[in-house]
Order: C-alpha cells, then structure tokens, then sequence
C-alpha cells in the first residue's frame, strides 16, 4: 500500500508543476470544440475590412465623376444616343445570380469554416461571374459587327469606357477571391469566412454600380 500511495503523491506533484510551468495539461486536450458551445466565426481583419471599404470609396467616386462627364457630354449636338444590346440582360442576371452564390457561400463558411462545405457554391460564384464578363463580350462583339466602334460616336466611347471599366473590377474581385480561396486550402480555416465576407461586400457593391450604369445607359 505505501508504494502504491507514494506514487500518487508523486504523480499530483507532476500534475501541480506542470500547472505551475504553464504547459498544458495532456488531459484538457481536446482534438475538437465543445459540442455544446456556439460556434462564432472568426471576426474579420479591422485594417482588411477598412481596405476594402476606402476600394469602394474610391470606385464610387471614380465611376461618379465619369457619369458626370457622361451627362455633360450627351448635352452636346454631336452625341447620338445608342441603343443597349440585348445581351446586357443576360450580363445582369449573370451578376445577380453571382451575388447570391457568394452571399450563401459565405452564410455556410460562417456555419461551418471548411473549404469542402461551400466549394460547390463557389464555383458557381465564379462560373456566374465569368458569364457576365463573357456577356460583356458578347455585347461588344455585337455593337461592332453593327459597326458601332469605340471613335463612330462619344455615346459609343463612352458606353465601351463604362462597361469596360466595370468588367475590370469584376474581374480584380475575381482575384481576391482567388487569393482568399487559397488560403482556405493551405488550411487556414479560420481565414475563410472573414475573406468570403469581404469578398461578398465587394460583390453587392459591383451589383450596385452595375445597376447604376445600365440605368444611367438606358434612361439617358
């Protein structure tokens, strides 16, 4: 019995070093979280979050200034207003439907943060996404073979000058979500809903402005 209790004695001074030295007990190791404790998604980056909002800041101001200069040019005698190609429709429903991709994708990163659980959402961001821009391309291909190039009139210049300027930021969106989505598979979980997130902002915003131009385009 007396060796039996000396070594519990000497295993409950093991256990109180370990505590002292701050190293973690073998015994409170888990491999996965509570079952019954909520989970919270990982909040996002305070300086990424501000990044992206001085973008859209900048970009509205951008795109601000040139329907501007839109308006003021079309008061001229010179500008003959043209007719929006049918294929611009498709290009929005194309972006719409990558909006709420990406909004469901990143509902599920913030339930479950693993690339596995929202890759089937992603692809069809980023294939609804490449629709618009193919769209985009159509409508162009389009114009020209009715012979309405980029110098024939200022309405043409700067219809080719708006949607091609947008489509670029589509596709620098494109990039970053990229960016985020390789992160996520280097296995950094815990990066994947705060860059879906931001990602997701930045889409809605493209949404925005996107409505914004073809409305400037058809009602002027």
């Amino acid at each position: 019995m007396k060796p039996e209790h000396h070594s519990r004695k000497d295993d409950a001074h093991e256990h109180n070093n370990l505590e002292q030295n701050g190293q973690p007990n073998q015994a409170k190791v888990t491999l996965s979280p509570d079952a019954d404790r909520k989970y919270f998604p990982p909040m996002e980056n305070a300086s990424a979050s501000t990044g992206v909002w001085l973008l859209i800041a900048v970009v509205t101001m951008l795109f601000f200034l040139f329907s501007v200069a839109y308006r003021i040019r079309m008061t001229l005698n010179d500008w003959q207003p043209l007719g929006e190609p049918w294929q611009l429709s498709i290009s929005t429903a194309m972006l719409v439907m990558s909006c709420v991709a990406m909004h469901l994708s990143c509902r599920k990163a913030a339930l479950l943060p693993s690339i596995h659980a929202c890759r089937a959402l992603l692809n069809l961001a980023v294939f609804f996404t490449l629709g618009f821009v193919g769209a985009q391309l159509w409508a162009w291909q389009h114009l020209l073979a009715l012979n309405y190039s980029v110098g024939g009139n200022p309405a043409n210049s700067f219809f080719y000058l708006l949607t091609g300027l947008h489509g670029l930021h589509v596709l620098g969106g494109l990039v970053a979500l990229a960016i985020a989505v390789y992160h996520a598979v280097r296995r950094r979980s815990d990066s994947l809903y705060p860059s879906l997130n931001l990602c997701t902002r930045y889409w809605h915003f493209l949404l925005f402005v996107w409505l914004f131009l073809l409305g400037l385009l058809r009602f002027t």
